[in-house]
């Protein structure tokens, strides 16, 4: 019996997989991994286990698919590549190609060599290159360049003068584009090619304190905290830390000295 779709089939239409033991019928397996691959899934795993499946069966298994075969070893190469620091995606529409760039600190331009782009980019920003400004300079002019443009264009306003800029944006590792609803909804961000955990409001890589610490990320919201929560937050932590210590020391201690005696004079 298939425990996918609970049909019984005869064992030939259930593969065996290299990285598990477990079995489901071969239709069920192809659906399962057409889902994963375009939803730009890469480390799909038995539906049954958290074993990854071998690459060799994902191939198997969508021989008669050959696009998403391709859409997922391009992701599998994304993700290596994104791995590497000194790997920089060319930022031209519909380009798509990968510069390894090394040394490139002091000589942030770069060139894309696939043909018929040529396109050049900054290696610090990722950005279309800009020649007479700095990375900061030049992304404040891009933002008010978008601003503009989405003010003037009300088909594409979601309401709000930020409009789009506000849902989509790219990964902080590997320069993905991210769309996320801009409905205040959870900050904490996962990229499906590089498996970069970020926070989408302040666009940095975080950890699971990310949202704890002082930094005025919410876990839920659309915009970061004030300066002036932010102040409040870190006076409440350096006075209430000490106070709360002191608190749980004076209720234990008294606690220790009355009822130690008492729980040894009760055993003897």
């Amino acid at each position: 019996e298939c425990p996918l779709c609970l049909v019984r089939q005869p064992a030939e239409n259930a593969p065996r997989l290299l990285s598990c033991p477990h079995r489901s019928c071969g239709a069920c397996l192809r659906q399962y991994l057409r889902i994963e691959i375009t939803e730009s899934r890469v480390n799909i795993c038995c539906p049954e286990c958290s074993e990854r499946l071998n690459p060799a069966d994902i191939r198997r298994l969508l021989h008669d698919s050959p696009h998403l075969v391709a859409k997922y070893e391009e992701f599998m190469l994304r993700r290596c590549l994104a791995a590497d620091p000194d790997c920089r995606w060319c930022p031209a529409p519909d380009c798509g190609y990968a510069v390894i760039a090394y040394g490139c600190a002091s000589c942030p331009k770069l060139t894309c060599e696939r043909d018929g782009c040529q396109t050049e980019f900054c290696y610090h920003c990722k950005q279309i290159w800009h020649p007479n400004q700095t990375c900061d300079m030049a992304r404040q002019q891009r933002a008010q360049s978008l601003r503009v443009r989405t003010k003037h264009t009300s088909g594409l306003s979601y309401g709000q003068e930020s409009g789009p800029a506000d849902d989509i944006k790219p990964c902080p590792r590997c320069s993905a584009y991210i769309i996320k609803m801009n409905d205040g909804s959870c900050n904490h961000m996962t990229c499906a090619v590089c498996g970069c955990e970020f926070c989408w409001l302040c666009m940095k890589e975080i950890s699971d304190l990310h949202y704890l610490s002082p930094s005025g990320c919410t876990f839920w919201g659309k915009k970061p905290w004030s300066r002036k929560k932010k102040i409040l937050w870190q006076l409440g932590t350096l006075i209430g830390a000490p106070v709360g210590i002191s608190l749980i020391a004076g209720i234990a201690i008294p606690a220790m000295v009355i009822g130690i005696p008492v729980y040894v004079g009760r055993k003897v």
